[in-house]
């Protein structure tokens, strides 16, 4: 009887651990790729999320994509058109491969794959002179105020559908925009976080705004694989691997803290724009 005990364990044993095992097994998912060639869309002049050097990706996630292309062993090429909608839209047409940065529930990514969990969050938040941001009690205060925002901003419908409850301008650059801030024509700035921080460190404004240390609205940044890429099984199934993993996105997450302190590092002893000492002589 003890006997008879002990096989039977072992039998129920050996079909756990085979279950588990088959259950592991992602049939269909090619072990290694056809092509060694893909091609990459990314947020097109939208540092440090993404932008071109010396005709490759740079931004805060060029190590995963560098360590991608260690592992399957291939090269990435830049796909790119006229607009970053363009670029979008073109490149889930059979042009492109992988989309580094799109949002959730958002028309312009219908052709994409997303992989979850999101890579990063790219969190909306507001800019204030720091001798108004008290003026603020809740985001409804904003209402009856003028903001603007840098028309380069990449945003998720969600963003833009609450963005029409204010009164928004949009301005081309950042030179201009925070110009607008510091003179008195605009009463705040909604900026991405990322963007954000970049471009008042590239004016050397930094320390003369406040930011909220709450945000505002929250975009998780995904991670996009075309639905008509050859590779697409390949991809969805070694990359949704890898962004479960947490060490990942935590590496994301440093890497683009590391880009910020990088910037800061270079634009140490930036003059501000002319606007500034303007505004100062005002008051």
């Amino acid at each position: 009887m003890k006997k008879i005990l002990t096989l039977s364990i072992i039998i129920v044993t050996i079909a756990l651990i085979g279950g588990i095992a088959l259950a592991q097994v992602q049939f269909g998912v090619p072990k290694k790729m056809s092509t060694r060639s893909l091609n990459i869309s990314f947020f097109d002049d939208y540092y440090p999320l993404g932008t071109i050097d010396s005709h490759k990706y740079a931004g805060i996630f060029d190590r995963l994509l560098s360590d991608f292309e260690e592992k399957a062993q291939f090269t990435a090429h830049i796909f790119e058109s006229d607009t970053y909608e363009d670029t979008v839209r073109k490149g889930a047409k059979g042009r492109s491969d992988i989309l580094l940065g799109m949002y959730s529930d958002t028309p312009l990514y219908e052709d994409w794959k997303y992989i979850y969990p999101a890579m990063i969050d790219n969190p909306i938040h507001l800019v204030m002179l720091p001798s108004r941001i008290s003026e603020v009690k809740n985001i409804d205060d904003l209402k009856q105020m003028k903001g603007a925002m840098d028309s380069r901003e990449q945003l998720s419908t969600f963003v833009q559908d609450q963005l029409s409850l204010f009164n928004i301008e949009k301005v081309d650059n950042s030179y201009d925009l925070y110009g607008k801030l510091m003179r008195g024509e605009v009463d705040y700035i909604f900026t991405s976080y990322w963007f954000g921080m970049t471009e008042m460190m590239k004016l050397g404004l930094n320390d003369m705004l406040s930011i909220s240390k709450k945000s505002i609205w929250n975009m998780p940044v995904f991670l996009g694989i075309a639905k008509t890429s050859r590779e697409r099984d390949y991809l969805v199934h070694n990359f949704t691997q890898l962004m479960q993993n947490q060490e990942t996105r935590d590496k994301i997450k440093a890497r683009a803290i590391e880009i910020l302190e990088q910037i800061k590092q270079e634009t140490q002893g930036t003059v501000p724009p002319s606007y500034v000492l303007e505004n100062q002589n005002s008051n």
